[in-house]
Parts: structure tokens; C-alpha cells; sequence
């Protein structure tokens, strides 16, 4: 009983040691909660009395954890322990907005060019402007805003090695219903500029056109980088963007609102089924860890 209590309070002090260590130095948490976890349990176990006299002394050629962790930190390499890489993150928002940027400018030229033509035409004009941008926006991406294509090597890889929940509509429906959405982000729109007096640098369809951009960002998030826990965060950027969209729409011109209304409807599953697939594959991380070991 003695001997136990020794180990206890010994152990009681080590874990003190290394709790004050870990939380002046970050790195070391994940290399000591993996090194002394199993330690632990087979200290506090019953040693035959062969054995005893040889617990603490370490094994001829062997460094003891705490001398590497002292080691390692000294010679000024940080192990993986996750490091949220906020780099990354900007890049996301400032992508985002550049494209936004981008966009604006666009939509100022074809307006002014607009201005410069027959009614006629510069309907004709805002109709393939609004249609090009409803269904390829990521024209104007900053980052890679690919989406998977079937039969192709991403769309493959990522139909292989992701799992889905049963209720996962069948691949083909998803061209289907992005088509569809594009023909009324479409139709919302020309709606919206024709009750707005042809203008395109309006509020409504800024909103629409920053929707877009957050939209491609996550295409690159979830699509060609492939963080599922990123993704998670960044579908709700989507869903409370497109519902802004409509409630802007609606309060510009009804119909238009009610016309687009449908993405917000597809948008809310889709957030929910990326929200599943996340949950099935691990649940990776929210934010965005750095993957390499720093020196």
C-alpha cells in the first residue's frame, strides 16, 4: 500500500511537470499525451519483485521522453500537433473577396456597355452575363473552384473514398439540379434588374454575385482540397448567404424571391448531407490544420 501511494504521488507530480510544460509549450502536448498514456497504465500495475529494482533506471542507449521532448525543443523542431493554419483562412476570405471584386468590375463595364445599345441588345447582354455567372461563376475564382465531374479522376477518387449516407441522391441527380438552379438564379436576376432600371451595380445583385463567390470558395475547400470539417463551416457560409440572397430579392421584387427560393431549399439539404458526410469520414477538423512539420 505504501508503494503505491509512493507511485501515485509521484506520478501526481510528473503529470503537474507536464501539464505546466505543455501549456507554455504547445507543440509538446500531442508527443506527451501519446508517449506517457501507455507508461502510466503499466507503472501503476504490479511489478514482480525481479523487476522492481530496475523501474526507474532507464535501458542502456535509451533516452528517456522527457530528455527528447527537452532535446527536440532545444534543437528548435516543433512536432505535428495541429496547428490551425491561419494563412490558410485568410486566403479563403481574401479570394472571396477579390472575386467579388473581379465581378463588380465586370458587371460596371457591362453596364456601361449596356448603356451604349439598343434596349433590345442590352437585354440580350445582361441575360448571357447573369446566365454565365449562374453557371460558372469560377471563371473568376481566385482559388481552384473545380467541381467533380463524373467518370473523372477527381470525381472518382472522391466517390471511392468518401462515405455517403443511404439517403445520398444518386450522382446524376446533382447536374440535374444545379442546371436547374442556374436557369433561376438566371430568370431571378433579369427580374431584378429590370425592377431596379437595368442597373447592375445594385445591392440585390451584389448579393447574388457574392453568394456566387462564396459559393466557389467552397468548391475549393470541399472539392479540390478535400477538408471535410472546412467544408462543414464553410456550407453554412453558403446557405446563410443564398438565404440572404432571396430575402433581398423578395424585398426588391417578390417574384424574384419566390423564383429563387428553390436553391435555398437545395441548399438546405445539401448543407445537411455535406454535414453528414463530414460526421461518417472521421469528423475532421472545422478549421484548417497545417499538414507539415515545421523546423
Amino acid at each position: 500500500k505504501g508503494c503505491f501511494c509512493l507511485k501515485m504521488a509521484m506520478w501526481t507530480t510528473c503529470v503537474l511537470f507536464l501539464a505546466s510544460a505543455a501549456a507554455f509549450n504547445p507543440a509538446a502536448q500531442l508527443s506527451l499525451t501519446v508517449r506517457y498514456g501507455s507508461l502510466m497504465q503499466s507503472s501503476l500495475s504490479p511489478l514482480p519483485s525481479s523487476q522492481r529494482s530496475h523501474a526507474l533506471v532507464p535501458s542502456p542507449g535509451r533516452r528517456s521522453p522527457i530528455a527528447g521532448a527537452m532535446m527536440a525543443s532545444s534543437a528548435g523542431k516543433t512536432p505535428e500537433v495541429g496547428e490551425v493554419d491561419t494563412m490558410r483562412i485568410a486566403s479563403y476570405f481574401g479570394a472571396t473577396g477579390a472575386q467579388v471584386l473581379i465581378i463588380t468590375c465586370v458587371m460596371a463595364v457591362v453596364q456601361t456597355v449596356g448603356a451604349q445599345l439598343p434596349p433590345l441588345w442590352y437585354k440580350v447582354v445582361a441575360c448571357i452575363f447573369f446566365a454565365g455567372m449562374s453557371l460558372k461563376s469560377r471563371v473568376f475564382a481566385i482559388l481552384d473552384a473545380r467541381r467533380p465531374e463524373l467518370g473523372s479522376e477527381l470525381g472518382n477518387k472522391i466517390m471511392v473514398e468518401t462515405k455517403r449516407p443511404s439517403w445520398t441522391p444518386p450522382g446524376v441527380v446533382f447536374p440535374i439540379v444545379w442546371s436547374t438552379i442556374g436557369i433561376l438564379r438566371t430568370v431571378s436576376s433579369m427580374l431584378i434588374w429590370e425592377a431596379c432600371g437595368r442597373q447592375m451595380l445594385t445591392l440585390p445583385l451584389l448579393a447574388m454575385m457574392t453568394h456566387l463567390a462564396i459559393g466557389d470558395t467552397w468548391n475549393n475547400i470541399n472539392n479540390v482540397e478535400q477538408r471535410k470539417g472546412t467544408a462543414v463551416a464553410g456550407v453554412a457560409f453558403v446557405w446563410a448567404s443564398v438565404m440572404s440572397v432571396i430575402y433581398i430579392y423578395w424585398q426588391t421584387f417578390p417574384l424574384a424571391g419566390m423564383v429563387l427560393a428553390p436553391s435555398g431549399l437545395w441548399l438546405s439539404i445539401a448543407s445537411f448531407l455535406i454535414y453528414s458526410i463530414w460526421k461518417l469520414n472521421g469528423s475532421d477538423p472545422i478549421l484548417p490544420l497545417k499538414s507539415t512539420t515545421s523546423a
